[in-house]
Parts: C-alpha cells; sequence; structure tokens
C-alpha cells in the first residue's frame, strides 16, 4: 500500500517553487538507520525541509505520541535552551521485532503579527483561500496588522525493517494531520476530511508544489517523487468578530525515504 501513497498523478497541481520548502517550517527528520529494541533518534525544529536551522525550546512540545505498530515508544526529557533531538526509548519489555514508527509530536500555541508589508507574502505562503485571504487584508487594513495564535502539529512515518504494521492511516487525534488513505494521503480536521485546503509537498531535490485536497479531504502526490517526502497544510480561520485574533492549525507530515 506505501508504495501506491507515494505514486499516482496528483488533481491539482497549481504552483513550484525552487528546491526545499519554506524557512518558517516545522518538522521532525529521522537521522540515520532505525533498529527495533535501540534508542530512536529523530531530528526537530524549523529551517528548509530536511534542514533543521533552529532548534525549539523544550517546552514548546506540547504532547509526543510515538508508537512501533503497537507498542507505545517514551519520549525522554529534553534538555537546554534549544533542542534539534528528539529522543524516543523502547519500554523493557518491547518485542524483538517491528517494523516502523509514527510519531506525532504537538506544539504549544504561539501568538503573531503580520503587518502590512508581510501579509500577502504570508498568505500565498500558507496557501490561505480567497475569502480568509480577503479577512486577512481587512484585519491588517483596520488594525494595522493581522493577529493569529497558531498551534503546529508535527508527524513523521519511518519503517525499520519492512513496512507491515506500520498503520499509517490511524490517526493520532491531532487538530489537523495527514492519514493514509487506499488513493493517496487524507487530511483530517478534528477527524472529520478537510476539504479544499491547499497542501505543499517537496523533497529535497524537487522543489515545491501545491496541491489541493478534494472534497474527501484527499490528495495524490505525484508519481516522480523521490527520496524524503514533506507535506504541509495549514488551516487559518478568521475570527468570529472583527478585531479578535484569527486561529490556525500547522500540520506537516515527514514520509521517509524508507517508506515505500
Amino acid at each position: 500500500m506505501i508504495r501506491t501513497l507515494r505514486a499516482g498523478v496528483a488533481g491539482v497541481i497549481l504552483a513550484a517553487t525552487p528546491a526545499a520548502a519554506l524557512a518558517h517550517d516545522t518538522f521532525l527528520t529521522s537521522s540515520g538507520r532505525l533498529v527495533a529494541g535501540q534508542p530512536i533518534l529523530l531530528g526537530i525544529g524549523s529551517g528548509r525541509f530536511p534542514d533543521i536551522e533552529t532548534g525549539l525550546r523544550p517546552e514548546r512540545i506540547a504532547r509526543v505520541r510515538a508508537r512501533a505498530a503497537d507498542t507505545p515508544l517514551i519520549s525522554a526529557p529534553a534538555t537546554g535552551d534549544r533542542i534539534t533531538r528528539l529522543t524516543l526509548d523502547w519500554p523493557a519489555a518491547a518485542p524483538a521485532h517491528q517494523n516502523g514508527i509514527v510519531v506525532a509530536v504537538d506544539l504549544t500555541p504561539m501568538p503573531i503579527r503580520v503587518g502590512a508589508d508581510e501579509i500577502q507574502h504570508y498568505l500565498d505562503e500558507i496557501g490561505a483561500p480567497p475569502d480568509v485571504a480577503a479577512a486577512a487584508h481587512a484585519a491588517v487594513a483596520r488594525d494595522g496588522a493581522m493577529r493569529e495564535t497558531y498551534t503546529k502539529h508535527l508527524k513523521l512515518l519511518a519503517c525499520i525493517a519492512t513496512c507491515d504494521g506500520l498503520a499509517p492511516s490511524r490517526p493520532t487525534g491531532a487538530a489537523l494531520e495527514f492519514v493514509a488513505a487506499d488513493e493517496g494521503w487524507r487530511l483530517l480536521e478534528n477527524g472529520q476530511p478537510r476539504g479544499g485546503q491547499a497542501v505543499f509537498v517537496s523533497t529535497p531535490s524537487q522543489g515545491r508544489r501545491r496541491l489541493t485536497t478534494d472534497r474527501s479531504g484527499l490528495i495524490v502526490l505525484p508519481a516522480d517523487l523521490t527520496g524524503p517526502v514533506f507535506l504541509s497544510a495549514v488551516a487559518l480561520t478568521p475570527p468570529a468578530e472583527p478585531g479578535g485574533p484569527f486561529t490556525s492549525d500547522w500540520a506537516t507530515l515527514t514520509i521517509d525515504a524508507s517508506v515505500r
């Protein structure tokens, strides 16, 4: 099934930009070969995928959920001012053989302000739909800046020996996340498909392309992708009343090159 998920022809490809994702992306990466029963070291931070340029403050990590098949993994405590590594340990009674890991990390909400000089570039970066973009421009015109509180949800899939037991279609419970589907990848918002959402897909050598989910929240990845694949989507919501902050959920998914 995994090979099928990495193949196919995307229904909507609207743009391609020079190699690598934009610098504000925050993501997980795998670090070297994974071995069942041995500590798993993952990269975590922000930069141009897959290169991490800025680490995270440990207190930004709100929740870590990780499993190998049906075996829960344990997140080791993080120390230091900023971290670029996430360490996962196996329980003492871990099975001798596991085939893949799914890791999900939720970060704490953060406030930002986007001013008049930055708003259009920001909306283009996240693929905001016209109605949301119009509301954002109106907020800037009225208040001098768009105020937003954003929450990031990071996810990674990687295989250890084979991909059997990976179960990539199982949701982790994040407010916005990608899960595998028979035909491709589905974007879920609070467990429900999110249709009409811009999704950006990139690899280290092939640039960044824009796709759009269909009514069932589905995208199909281009057939020519090679190496690790990075998916990202931002659901930006205007406030219920003028003058309030916008809110957004950011979903990223790293599909390690071991997932074929």
